[in-house]
């Protein structure tokens, strides 16, 4: 069971994730899919029963292998700051969401 609510999870997650890509510009579709996966694991993580929402729905949301695509293509095109900057603000927004919620 709890393998199934993981996958469903997931599968929004997923369709979260497929959705800011289509709606904002790269980096802004990775940035708040991953800001915003990191607001759901902060208030599901402390919930064994939200594992669906936790690992499934979070996991899938945030899209870190994105994140470092991007930041290769940035380096490539010879951008090496705005890469460092994007990665700087994405992990620094990170932690904020979570401290934020656990304040």
């Amino acid at each position: 069971m709890t393998l199934a609510l993981i996958a469903i999870g997931a599968f929004f997650g997923g369709i979260g994730r497929f959705s800011f890509s289509k709606l904002l510009p790269t980096p802004a579709g990775t940035y708040v899919a991953n800001c915003l996966a990191c607001i759901v694991l902060a208030l599901t993580m402390a919930v064994p029963d939200y594992i669906f929402l936790s690992a499934g729905f979070a996991g899938a949301l945030s899209t870190w292998s994105t994140l470092a695509k991007e930041l290769g293509t940035f380096i490539q095109r010879k951008r090496p700051l705005f890469a460092l900057g994007y990665f700087l603000l994405t992990v620094t927004s990170g932690i904020f969401c979570i401290a934020l919620l656990h304040a």
